[in-house]
Protein backbone atom coordinates (compact mmCIF):
# COMPACT_ATOMS: atom_id res chain seq x y z
CA UNK A 1 0.00 0.00 0.00
CA UNK A 2 1.63 3.41 -0.90
CA UNK A 3 0.95 6.33 1.10
CA UNK A 4 -0.68 8.84 -0.83
CA UNK A 5 -1.02 12.70 -0.95
CA UNK A 6 -4.92 13.72 0.33
CA UNK A 7 -7.32 14.50 -1.89
CA UNK A 8 -7.61 18.01 -1.93
CA UNK A 9 -4.16 18.19 -1.88
CA UNK A 10 -3.97 15.99 -5.33
CA UNK A 11 -6.41 18.52 -6.82
CA UNK A 12 -4.71 21.39 -5.70
CA UNK A 13 -1.06 20.60 -7.06
CA UNK A 14 -2.89 19.53 -10.55
CA UNK A 15 -4.99 22.40 -11.22
CA UNK A 16 -1.96 24.69 -9.85
CA UNK A 17 0.42 22.67 -12.26
CA UNK A 18 -2.06 23.21 -15.09
CA UNK A 19 -2.37 26.88 -14.72
CA UNK A 20 1.19 27.80 -14.23
CA UNK A 21 1.99 25.63 -17.63
CA UNK A 22 -1.14 27.53 -19.12
CA UNK A 23 0.53 31.07 -17.89
CA UNK A 24 4.23 30.16 -19.00
CA UNK A 25 2.78 29.06 -22.50
CA UNK A 26 0.44 32.37 -22.82
CA UNK A 27 3.40 34.62 -21.23
CA UNK A 28 5.95 33.47 -23.80
CA UNK A 29 3.40 33.75 -26.55
CA UNK A 30 2.64 37.43 -26.25
CA UNK A 31 5.33 39.21 -28.56
CA UNK A 32 4.08 36.80 -31.38
CA UNK A 33 0.46 37.52 -31.55
CA UNK A 34 -1.30 40.58 -32.75
CA UNK A 35 -2.53 42.89 -30.67
CA UNK A 36 -6.23 42.12 -30.77
CA UNK A 37 -5.37 39.19 -29.76
CA UNK A 38 -2.62 39.55 -27.27
CA UNK A 39 -5.33 41.81 -25.26
CA UNK A 40 -7.69 38.75 -24.98
CA UNK A 41 -4.48 35.99 -24.03
CA UNK A 42 -3.42 38.70 -21.44
CA UNK A 43 -7.12 38.90 -20.00
CA UNK A 44 -6.69 35.35 -19.59
CA UNK A 45 -2.98 35.04 -18.43
CA UNK A 46 -3.84 37.30 -15.58
CA UNK A 47 -7.43 35.19 -14.64
CA UNK A 48 -5.30 32.08 -14.35
CA UNK A 49 -2.63 34.22 -12.73
CA UNK A 50 -4.50 35.51 -9.86
CA UNK A 51 -6.59 32.04 -9.68
CA UNK A 52 -2.83 30.33 -9.22
CA UNK A 53 -1.76 32.56 -6.67
CA UNK A 54 -5.63 32.10 -4.57
CA UNK A 55 -4.92 27.82 -5.20
CA UNK A 56 -1.13 27.86 -3.51
CA UNK A 57 -2.60 30.01 -0.47
CA UNK A 58 -5.21 27.45 -0.16
CA UNK A 59 -3.05 24.74 -0.98
CA UNK A 60 -0.51 25.98 1.57
CA UNK A 61 -3.69 26.02 4.14
CA UNK A 62 -4.14 22.90 3.55
CA UNK A 63 -0.59 21.28 3.99
CA UNK A 64 -0.31 23.25 7.20
CA UNK A 65 -3.36 21.91 8.41
CA UNK A 66 -2.53 18.29 7.10
CA UNK A 67 0.43 15.89 7.29
CA UNK A 68 1.98 14.97 4.08
CA UNK A 69 2.79 11.23 3.05
CA UNK A 70 6.45 10.70 4.51
CA UNK A 71 9.40 11.03 1.84
CA UNK A 72 10.31 8.47 0.19
CA UNK A 73 13.43 7.08 0.90
CA UNK A 74 16.31 8.87 -0.55
CA UNK A 75 19.96 10.67 -0.42
CA UNK A 76 20.16 13.31 2.25
CA UNK A 77 20.94 15.35 -0.74
CA UNK A 78 18.46 14.32 -2.60
CA UNK A 79 16.13 15.20 0.68
CA UNK A 80 17.76 18.39 0.75
CA UNK A 81 17.22 19.14 -2.85
CA UNK A 82 13.62 18.45 -3.03
CA UNK A 83 13.08 20.40 0.53
CA UNK A 84 14.66 23.60 -1.19
CA UNK A 85 13.25 23.11 -4.98
CA UNK A 86 9.51 22.45 -2.84
CA UNK A 87 10.01 25.57 -1.24
CA UNK A 88 11.03 27.77 -4.23
CA UNK A 89 7.95 26.50 -6.00
CA UNK A 90 5.81 27.85 -3.13
CA UNK A 91 7.49 31.01 -3.04
CA UNK A 92 7.42 31.54 -6.84
CA UNK A 93 3.87 30.24 -7.13
CA UNK A 94 3.23 33.45 -4.78
CA UNK A 95 5.67 36.11 -5.90
CA UNK A 96 5.21 35.31 -10.08
CA UNK A 97 1.23 36.09 -9.67
CA UNK A 98 2.14 39.06 -7.13
CA UNK A 99 4.50 40.90 -9.18
CA UNK A 100 2.54 40.51 -12.45
CA UNK A 101 -0.38 42.18 -10.45
CA UNK A 102 1.82 44.73 -9.25
CA UNK A 103 3.27 45.19 -12.63
CA UNK A 104 -0.51 45.62 -14.00
CA UNK A 105 -1.66 47.24 -11.30
CA UNK A 106 1.02 50.32 -12.06
CA UNK A 107 0.03 50.11 -15.97
CA UNK A 108 -0.62 53.57 -17.39
CA UNK A 109 -4.52 53.71 -17.65
CA UNK A 110 -5.04 50.36 -14.96
CA UNK A 111 -6.86 52.46 -12.68
CA UNK A 112 -9.58 52.86 -15.20
CA UNK A 113 -8.94 49.76 -15.93
CA UNK A 114 -9.16 46.70 -13.39
CA UNK A 115 -8.87 42.98 -13.94
CA UNK A 116 -11.42 41.34 -14.95
CA UNK A 117 -11.40 37.49 -13.97
CA UNK A 118 -12.40 34.99 -16.83
CA UNK A 119 -14.57 37.86 -17.90
CA UNK A 120 -17.06 38.05 -15.61
CA UNK A 121 -15.66 38.84 -11.98
CA UNK A 122 -14.29 41.50 -11.25
CA UNK A 123 -11.23 42.03 -9.22
CA UNK A 124 -9.11 45.00 -8.09
CA UNK A 125 -5.69 46.60 -8.87
CA UNK A 126 -3.40 46.46 -5.84
CA UNK A 127 -3.78 49.31 -3.68
CA UNK A 128 -1.05 51.97 -4.08
CA UNK A 129 -0.01 51.02 -7.39
CA UNK A 130 -3.07 52.31 -9.86
CA UNK A 131 -2.62 55.97 -8.36
CA UNK A 132 0.98 56.33 -9.52
CA UNK A 133 1.96 58.79 -12.14
CA UNK A 134 4.97 59.73 -14.15
CA UNK A 135 8.07 58.35 -13.84
CA UNK A 136 7.17 56.24 -10.67
CA UNK A 137 4.45 54.74 -12.34
CA UNK A 138 6.23 53.60 -15.15
CA UNK A 139 9.54 52.64 -13.05
CA UNK A 140 6.97 50.42 -10.65
CA UNK A 141 5.46 48.80 -13.51
CA UNK A 142 9.12 47.97 -15.18
CA UNK A 143 10.65 46.98 -11.31
CA UNK A 144 7.58 44.82 -11.50
CA UNK A 145 7.41 43.16 -15.15
CA UNK A 146 10.78 42.64 -15.01
CA UNK A 147 11.17 40.37 -11.23
CA UNK A 148 7.75 38.94 -12.96
CA UNK A 149 9.69 37.74 -15.92
CA UNK A 150 12.58 36.87 -14.04
CA UNK A 151 11.03 34.77 -11.79
CA UNK A 152 8.81 33.30 -14.78
CA UNK A 153 12.60 31.88 -15.95
CA UNK A 154 13.58 30.65 -12.80
CA UNK A 155 10.34 28.67 -12.31
CA UNK A 156 10.79 26.74 -15.65
CA UNK A 157 14.31 25.96 -14.69
CA UNK A 158 12.45 24.43 -10.98
CA UNK A 159 9.97 22.61 -12.82
CA UNK A 160 12.24 20.92 -15.02
CA UNK A 161 14.11 20.06 -12.10
CA UNK A 162 10.68 18.88 -10.16
CA UNK A 163 9.57 16.95 -13.05
CA UNK A 164 12.90 15.01 -13.52
CA UNK A 165 13.36 13.90 -10.21
CA UNK A 166 9.92 13.14 -9.91
CA UNK A 167 10.87 10.53 -13.37
CA UNK A 168 13.57 9.91 -11.79
CA UNK A 169 11.68 8.54 -8.36
CA UNK A 170 9.25 6.65 -10.22
CA UNK A 171 11.26 4.92 -13.11
CA UNK A 172 14.61 4.31 -12.27
CA UNK A 173 13.83 4.28 -8.27
CA UNK A 174 10.60 2.27 -9.10
CA UNK A 175 9.23 4.34 -5.91
CA UNK A 176 6.04 4.70 -7.33
CA UNK A 177 5.84 8.39 -6.83
CA UNK A 178 3.72 8.98 -9.60
CA UNK A 179 0.84 7.21 -7.25
CA UNK A 180 1.37 9.40 -4.57
CA UNK A 181 0.08 12.69 -6.68
CA UNK A 182 -2.80 10.99 -8.46
CA UNK A 183 -6.11 10.67 -8.79
CA UNK A 184 -7.34 6.85 -8.03
CA UNK A 185 -5.93 4.06 -6.29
Amino acid sequence: MIERYSKPAVVLHWLIAIGIFLNLKSGLSFDDLPKDKAAAVFAFHESIGLSVLGLVILRSLWRFAHKPPAPLPATRLEQKAALGIHHLLYLLCVLIPLSGWAAASAHKGAEAHPPVLFGTVQWFNLPGLAGLTGDRQHQAHQLMGAVHSACAWVIMAALVLHIAAALKHQFWDHQKLLQRMWFGR
